[in-house]
């Protein structure tokens, strides 16, 4: 079973006053590095990792080994980094292979690789799984290949992923911090901080790209 991942980080995150790919951790990875690492190290392969706002600071961030994928009208809503990601993935016959792919917002720092694996364990070609945080739904989420036309057709649409996660099939995984995403600079773990040259928060300010799933976007 070979599951790709995918990590959302191509909002501006003008909330917080800053791309959240770009916000350090206190040891100073970033949270695009900490997020790749975090897919990585559960096993999927490829990671795909969607740029938009300060895309090439962003992209400088991503390790080696993951694909970074720019998405020219990241600021058009959620959902425009995975339209992308899945326009890709459906036309790379490298990708042929691919069985699943499991979405993940840059900044969920909360979330551990334990997590990461206790919704792969159910990854399959059919399945469709959403961790869910005290029963509150967020991410990661997981779709299976033969979801994969239909999810890129909703995301074009605009519509995300909240009308295929929200079929009767889907499978719900417990996992902690899957909903605790950071907004505003009083969500930081301790010890984050934002990067240089940040803008100034926008109260109410709409976000960049997420999977459209009811959640906040990844921006």
């Amino acid at each position: 079973m070979r599951v790709a991942g995918v990590v959302l980080a191509a909002g501006a995150g003008r909330r917080l006053g800053a791309p959240k790919a770009l916000v350090h951790h206190a040891d100073g990875t970033t949270f695009v590095r900490r997020a790749v690492d975090l897919l990585t190290g559960a096993g999927c392969s490829p990671v795909l990792v969607t740029t938009g706002a300060r895309a090439d600071e962003v992209a400088a961030h991503v390790p080696a080994g993951a694909h970074v994928v720019h998405v020219p009208d990241w600021s058009s809503g959620p959902g425009a980094g995975l339209a992308h990601v899945l326009a890709h993935v459906l036309s790379d016959s490298a990708l042929d292979d691919v069985d699943a792919l499991l979405i993940t917002l840059v900044d969920l720092p909360h979330v551990t690789g334990r997590g990461v694996a206790d919704v792969l364990a159910h990854a399959r070609r059919d399945a469709v799984v959403r961790a869910v945080d005290g029963g509150c739904p967020g991410h990661p989420v997981l779709i299976g290949r033969d979801h994969f036309e239909a999810a890129a057709r909703l995301s074009q649409d605009g519509h995300g992923l909240k009308e295929l996660l929200a079929c009767a099939g889907t499978v719900r995984v417990e996992v902690a911090g899957a909903t605790r995403d950071v907004d505003r600079v009083h969500d930081l773990p301790a010890g984050a901080h934002l990067p240089p040259t940040t803008v100034s928060p926008a109260p109410g300010t709409g976000e960049g790209t997420g999977t459209g799933t009811g959640t906040p976007g990844a921006s």
